[in-house]
């Protein structure tokens, strides 16, 4: 689960949930994070994926 911290539709408390009930969720947290994806998060958000794929 990647999910930002400051998501105004879906506080960060939603992602820390979804992850206790779904078997060998992660979650990584974009510090300052919306709702959106910005491209300056891009290179963050692809090593989070890569790391959970080689997990």
């Amino acid at each position: 689960m990647i999910h930002g911290t400051a998501d105004p539709l879906f506080p960060i408390e939603h992602g820390e949930a979804f992850t206790k009930v779904i078997r060998n969720a992660r979650l990584h947290r974009v510090e300052g994070g919306g709702h959106e994806i910005h491209d300056r998060d891009i290179d963050e958000m692809v090593q989070a994926i890569t790391d959970h794929a080689a997990y």
